[in-house]
Order: structure tokens, then C-alpha cells, then sequence
């Protein structure tokens, strides 16, 4: 069965290449093809392997990654030159300088390179269904651009070698494997959001590359320093977590908890991922949604059984709770759509990696179910912003007070998609349920910590509620100009894309009381080593201690989706249409709130961030 997880490796490098070669209607069905078996192969490895998977590759592999590492070092340190980009330099040379001395002294041991669990396999769900589903509606989105045609087949071509390096990333143990497909995704966010090569989008693009470059070189720390550790006797994940609770061993998990935290975004690193919007929207889906910022979690769940009940822990909670609490505020005064997504993403993934780093059974599940379930709403949600943007040529959400009109079904589509993060009986929601489950059940150990964190987790989820309800409302205003309401068509792979994105968030709605038990609740299990009790009995679900009256639940908010629904289809005859009367003044509208205004604030926010990564590597080095 192990050429299957290879092929999840080499498929989509292999047809990364094709498409530089091949004619564009054959790179549409080869694209096509290729995510269906990518998405078919997941779906089976996840259903049929009950054991950890073990990869060894040869040594001539193992030389083979040090030069492409090399390599790609050294392209860094090309793009400096050529940009004349200091810092990108100086964050090179200290990248090239720490791997030449790993690869110098680092043990060579037998140790697999590949290690592939319940996580990684549930990874795998994530990333080839929903990104193939983004590479389908980058095929007519990419073709709507002006570019050349080798362009439009180089945007196409890095989308697939990037779902072959993240089904890699997840799949790694070997910590300078990790390392070399970390920094290609840095490489592929850094070419992506560079594609259109005008002013800003080379600027944000190497601003992209030189944060997460400095996520590279605390994995390079990492491995330094278990390197001179002697308890440490494998440069592996699963050889770092051999040594849990051996004291004064905590500093590799907190650098791998710097690299994460930066490649999704906190603060102060969050600046490369709203620069990213300048992209083309499917770079967004696939930043935002299935691939790169999922990293930040996947690593904090990987090695949360180390740092448990630990200060690092503490550290990691308390930061990501403050950026869940100030990216949803600072959503509330935005107007562009994607940059309203964008801080939405940086504050959710804040929650993630806080339940991460908290640990307990009902964290972990928490955890794992806004990854997924996050991953496919805002993976909607952007692309319809795509949509937005290409059809109906607007931006910013003041733009679009008649989409409910000349868009409905568009905009039907953006309001499930706010929906599912944020009302039951949706998974969004289930998964902030168990948080604050998770977390108010540890209160009494954490103290002020934990009531700093309960307290911008209820407020934060109040504030991206009215976010979400605010955009909604300006969605369905109707000027009642327009008798009838039609669902418009649009391109049918944009058409395909939305459908089975619909269908995968109202599927997992009503497949909730399968999915915890045989989806999240086995990977969970797999993570703490602790048996989870979960089922679905007399319309309740039930995780250990924690009941869902999921019925009721379903019953009372399907109303407002029908609500909404239906309110598009009314049809008020023989009335007065009115518009209100200001007395001849013309009133300009701003849909951002700007007395939510957190502009002046940001730079306080950024230091404020900027300590607690401080204080992580402190209390990592410390313990």
C-alpha cells in the first residue's frame, strides 16, 4: 500500500511539469483527473489504514532533498539580489549558513522519513479534496487573466506541485524533510502572490518570503539543538515526542511552535497573509483555507502531547487568544472583501492552534473539526469572492448592496458560507462549543490565564458574529427595483466548484453524529493516547462528559437559511417604492465601521505579538 501515500507525493509533481508542456484543453481534463484520483486515494487511505504507515526512502533520496534544499537557499539569496532586498538576503545567508552546518553534522540514522497517522491521513482529506476543488476553479479563473498563455500554465503548474509538497509536509517526520517542504511552501506562497509582478504584488510577495523565512530558521534551531541534546536521539518528530516530560528539553518545541504560529499568520507575522489578497483569489483559497496556514495547527497538534500542561503551552494559548480576539475587531473596520476573510482566517486559526496547544481530549476534537470544517467554508467563501470579483466587478463589500438581486444564488452561497462558521448546528459551531467546553473546564488550573482566554474567546466569537451578520445583511439588501429573482449562471467549473463545496458543508452538518465518532474522535484518540467516548443517542451528541442537543438545534436554525431563502422569492406587487428622504444632502455610505477602527492600534498589536514570541522561545529555553 505504500506506493498509494507515494503517489500523493509524485502525482501532482509529475503533472506540475505536464502542464508547462501540454496544450490548455489537455491540462483542463489532465487537472480535472488528477484531483479526482488524489481526492479518491485519500479517501480510501483514510478508510482502510488502521496502523501507522512507516516510510524509508534511499540514501541517493536523501542527498537528493540536501541539494534541492541547497538549491533553493540559494534561489532565495537570487531573489535578494535581484529585488535588492536586504533583510531577504541577510534571513538567506543565515538559512544557507544553518543548513550547510546541519547537513554537516547532523547523525545519519535509519530512522523513517515518512510518518503517517491518523492526523496526516485526515490531512490528506483536507488537502486534495479541497484544493483539487480550487485547482478546478483556478482552470477558468486563471483564463480570465491578462497574462500570457505560458503564465496562465505556470499559476496552474506551482497549484500542483504545492498540493504535492503540503500531502509531503503533513507526511514528514525527518525534521530537515520538514524543514526543505516547509520553506517550499514559502517558496510557492512567495511565486504565487507575485504572479501579476506589478508593484505591490512583488512587495507583499517578498514580504511573504522573508516571514516565513524566519519560521525556516527556528526550524533550523530546532534541529541544532536537538542535535547537541543527547537525549535526543533521532532528528524526527516521533523521536523529539520519545522524550516527553524530560526536563529541560522543551526549546525544539517551541522553535517548531515559532515556525508554525508564523506560517499561520499571528501577530506579528500577520501582515504576509493579508498582503496575500493581492493575488488571484484561488491563491487565497488555497493560503487561507486547505493548505499553507494549516500548517500552524497541524504542527501544534503534532506536538501537543510534549508541551501540555507546560508554560510553552500557556504562552501559545495566550497569544493565539489575543489574536482571536483583535484580527476579529480588526475585520469589523475593513471594507475590501478578502481582506474581511482575511483577518477572519488569521483570527480562527488563532483558535485552532490555542485548542491545540491546550491539549485535552475535547480540545483536540475541537480543533480538528474547525480545521476541517473551516477549511471547506472559507474555501467557499473566497472562491465566491472570485466570482464577485471577476463577474460583478466588485470589491468592496459597500460594492455589493444589489448582489442579492443580480447574484442571488452567488450570495445565497457567501451567507451558508458565514453560516457554517458561525450558527448550529453547523461544524464551525460545534467546534467553538467544545471550546469553550475545553477550556471552562480548565479554568480552575489556569487561573487569571484561563479567564483572559475564555473572555477573548466569547468576546471574539460576539464580534465575528456581528462581522458575519453585518456582511449578510448588505448581501440581501433589495432596492425593489426588480420584480423577480433568478439564480444566475456562470461558468460551469464555477458552477461544479461551489456545488460540491455546498454539498461538502450541508453534508457535514448532517453527517455530524457520523463524522465525530469515525472521523475527528479516532484522530483525536490517536493524539492524546486517550480513549474518547463518543456517540449520537436519543438526538443528543455526546463527547465524555459533553452533551449537544444537536436535533433541536437543527430544527430551530434551519428557519434562518429558509428565511433568507425565501425572502429573495417575495414579490411585493401594487406598493410604493420609496427611497428614504435626506432632505436633498447625498449620503455616501461606508460599510466599515469606523469607530472599530484599529489602525492607529496595529503597531501596539504587532509589539504586543511580538513579546509573546518572545516569551515562548524564553519559556521554551527555560524548562
Amino acid at each position: 500500500m505504500s506506493w498509494l501515500f507515494y503517489s500523493l507525493f509524485l502525482i501532482p509533481l509529475v503533472v506540475s511539469g505536464l502542464i508547462l508542456i501540454l496544450p490548455k484543453k489537455v491540462n483542463q481534463a489532465l487537472i480535472i483527473v488528477t484531483v479526482s484520483v488524489l481526492s479518491a486515494i485519500s479517501l480510501y487511505l483514510f478508510s482502510s489504514t488502521t496502523q501507522v504507515v512507516t516510510l524509508h526512502v534511499p540514501d541517493i533520496v536523501n542527498q537528493l532533498i540536501a541539494g534541492v534544499d541547497l538549491l533553493l537557499l540559494l534561489y532565495f539569496g537570487y531573489v535578494a539580489i535581484r529585488h535588492r532586498h536586504v533583510l531577504v538576503g541577510i534571513l538567506s545567508v543565515l538559512q544557507l549558513a544553518g543548513a550547510i552546518y546541519v547537513l554537516t553534522i547532523a547523525p545519519h540514522h535509519s530512522e523513517a522519513q515518512f510518518y503517517i497517522d491518523r492526523l496526516s491521513l485526515l490531512m490528506f482529506l483536507l488537502i486534495n479534496i479541497v484544493s483539487g476543488i480550487i485547482a478546478v476553479f483556478a482552470i477558468r479563473y486563471i483564463d480570465e487573466e491578462n497574462c500570457s498563455e505560458y503564465r496562465k500554465k505556470f499559476f496552474l503548474s506551482v497549484i500542483m506541485w504545492f498540493i504535492g509538497v503540503m500531502n509531503m509536509i503533513v507526511s514528514a517526520d525527518n525534521l530537515e524533510y520538514f524543514f526543505l517542504f516547509f520553506e517550499l511552501t514559502t517558496l510557492a506562497s512567495f511565486l504565487l502572490i507575485g504572479f501579476r509582478k506589478d508593484e505591490i504584488s512583488v512587495r507583499n510577495a517578498l514580504t511573504a518570503l522573508w516571514m516565513n523565512q524566519i519560521g525556516g530558521l527556528a526550524i533550523l534551531g530546532a534541529i541544532i539543538y536537538a542535535i547537541f541534546t543527547p537525549e535526543y536521539q533521532q532528528l524526527t518528530f516521533s523521536g523529539l515526542l520519545g522524550n516527553v516530560g524530560t526536563a529541560g528539553l522543551l526549546l525544539p518545541f517551541a522553535l517548531l511552535a515559532v515556525a508554525a504560529l508564523i506560517k499561520g499568520a499571528q501577530m506579528p507575522f500577520s501582515g504576509w497573509l493579508l498582503g496575500a489578497m493581492v493575488a488571484p483569489t484561488p491563491v487565497s483559497a488555497l493560503l487561507h483555507s486547505s493548505t499553507m496556514v494549516k500548517i500552524a495547527p497541524f504542527v501544534i497538534l503534532r506536538i501537543s502531547p510534549a508541551i501540555k500542561d507546560t508554560q510553552v503551552a500557556t504562552v501559545i494559548m495566550l497569544l493565539t487568544a489575543f489574536v482571536f480576539l483583535v484580527a476579529a475587531i480588526s475585520a469589523l473596520s475593513q471594507d475590501t472583501f478578502k481582506r474581511i476573510l482575511a483577518y477572519s482566517t488569521i483570527s480562527l486559526l488563532g483558535l485552532m492552534c490555542l485548542l491545540a496547544a491546550a491539549g485535552s481530549e475535547t480540545a483536540i476534537t475541537a480543533a480538528l473539526m474547525l480545521i476541517i470544517f473551516h477549511g471547506i467554508s472559507k474555501c467557499m467563501l473566497f472562491l465566491n469572492a472570485g466570482i464577485i470579483e471577476h463577474v460583478y466587478h466588485y470589491k468592496e463589500t459597500s460594492q455589493m448592496d444589489r448582489l442579492g438581486e443580480l447574484g442571488p444564488f452567488t450570495a445565497l452561497a457567501v451567507a451558508i458560507g458565514f453560516m457554517s462558521l458561525l450558527l448550529p448546528p453547523f461544524g464551525g459551531f460545534i467546534g467553538k462549543w467544545f471550546t469553550i467546553e475545553s477550556i471552562g473546564s480548565a479554568l480552575p488550573a489556569l487561573k487569571l490565564t484561563g479567564a483572559f482566554i475564555i473572555s477573548a474567546i466569547a468576546i471574539g466569537g460576539a464580534v465575528m458574529a456581528l462581522l458575519y451578520f453585518k456582511v449578510t445583511g448588505v448581501l440581501f439588501a433589495r432596492s425593489g427595483e426588480q420584480e423577480t429573482i433568478r439564480f444566475e449562471q456562470t461558468h460551469p467549473l464555477y458552477r461544479v466548484s461551489i456545488y460540491l463545496l455546498l454539498f461538502l458543508v450541508i453534508g457535514g452538518m448532517l453527517a455530524l453524529p457520523v463524522l465525530l465518532p469515525q472521523l475527528f474522535v479516532p484522530v483525536a484518540s490517536a493524539i492524546t493516547k486517550l480513549e474518547i467516548i463518543s456517540e449520537f443517542r436519543g438526538g443528543m451528541l455526546y463527547i465524555n462528559q459533553l452533551a449537544l442537543p444537536l436535533i433541536p438545534m437543527l430544527i430551530a436554525f434551519l428557519v434562518l437559511p429558509f428565511t433568507i431563502i425565501v425572502s429573495l422569492f417575495i414579490h411585493f406587487r401594487k406598493v410604493d417604492r420609496v427611497k428614504e428622504y435626506t432632505c436633498g444632502e447625498k449620503v455616501d455610505y461606508r460599510f466599515s465601521s469606523l469607530y472599530f477602527s484599529t489602525d492607529k492600534a496595529m503597531p501596539y498589536y504587532i509589539v504586543i505579538g511580538g513579546i509573546f514570541f518572545i516569551a515562548l522561545i524564553f519559556v521554551g529555553g527555560m524548562l
